[in-house]
C-alpha cells in the first residue's frame, strides 16, 4: 500500500555533482522520511525538467521516495548532442557517469541507511542497466522503453532487480527486450503496456509507468530506514541553495 507524503513537507534543491573535472546538473526532492532514493536520469537529449519523468518523479515524490533527477549530459555537451545525436549512443560515457551519480549519493550523509533505485528512458535506460552491471549500489532499475539492444553484452552482469515496461506497439524494442530479458538476472520482469508506442508517453501510458514504477520500488528498495534530519538535508555542503518556489 502506498504511502502518501504532505508535499509541503518536501523540499526541492538543486544540486551539483561532481564529475572528474567538471559537475551535472540535479535538482533533489526529498521528504523529512524518504522510503528510498530514486535517481531518475536523463540522458539522450532530455532535459533536466523533461515532462515525461517529471510525472513519474512526483508518483514517487507522493509517495514517500526522494528523487534526484540528473542531467548526464552537461549543457555544452547536450547542445552537440542535439545538432549529431552522437553523445546519447555512447552507453560507455552515460553509464560511467549514472555509476559515479550513485556513488556520490551514496557517500552523502543525508542518504545514509536509503537503498538506490534507478529509473530512465530510452538510450538512457540501456546506461541504467549497464551501470547496475557494475554497481552493487544500485538495487533496482525500473526502464521506460529500454534500447536493451545496446547493452546486451552487460546484461547478465546486472545486479538488482529489474523492471521493463515496453509499448505494445513499439514491436522492434518489444521483440529486442523479449530477446534480451532472458539475460537479466531471475527476478526481472517484463512488462507489456498495452496500445502504447516507445515513448509511453500517452495519458494512460504514462500513467501505468509511473504507478508500476512505485510498486516496484516499494517492492525492491529496503524501506526500513533510519530517520534522518530534514536540517542535515538542507545545510549538506554539496547542495546549491534550495531553488525559489
Amino acid at each position: 500500500m502506498s504511502t502518501i507524503t504532505n508535499p509541503e513537507l518536501t523540499a526541492t534543491m538543486n544540486v551539483r555533482i561532481p564529475i572528474g573535472s567538471f559537475s551535472l546538473n540535479g535538482r533533489l526532492v526529498m521528504g523529512s522520511e524518504a522510503r528510498g532514493l530514486v535517481i531518475i536520469a536523463n540522458g539522450d537529449g532530455d532535459h533536466l525538467y523533461d515532462e515525461t519523468n517529471a510525472f513519474v518523479a512526483r508518483r514517487l515524490i507522493a509517495c514517500g521516495f526522494a528523487t534526484l533527477t540528473v542531467d548526464l549530459l552537461t549543457p555544452n555537451e547536450a547542445i552537440e548532442d542535439a545538432e549529431s545525436s552522437s553523445l546519447r549512443f555512447h552507453q560507455g560515457l552515460l553509464a560511467s557517469r549514472l555509476v559515479k551519480v550513485t556513488r556520490w549519493a551514496r557517500a552523502r550523509l543525508v542518504f545514509s541507511g536509503l537503498e538506490i533505485g534507478l529509473f530512465a528512458s530510452g538510450l538512457c535506460a540501456g546506461a541504467a542497466l549497464a551501470a547496475a552491471s557494475v554497481s552493487a549500489d544500485i538495487r533496482a532499475v525500473v526502464c521506460r522503453g529500454a534500447r536493451v539492444d545496446v547493452v546486451v553484452p552487460q546484461l547478465h552482469h546486472v545486479r538488482g532487480e529489474v523492471l521493463l515496461l515496453v509499448g505494445e506497439r513499439d514491436t522492434v524494442h518489444l521483440d529486442a527486450s523479449r530477446g534480451a530479458f532472458w539475460l537479466l538476472p531471475e527476478t526481472a520482469r517484463l512488462e507489456i503496456v498495452p496500445n502504447a508506442g516507445h515513448l509511453l508517453d500517452s495519458p494512460e501510458a504514462l500513467a501505468l509507468v509511473a504507478r508500476e514504477a512505485e510498486r516496484w520500488f516499494t517492492r525492491t528498495l529496503d524501506l526500513s530506514t533510519d530517520e534522518f534530519s530534514m536540517e542535515e538535508a538542507l545545510t549538506d555542503a554539496d547542495f546549491s541553495v534550495p531553488m525559489p518556489a
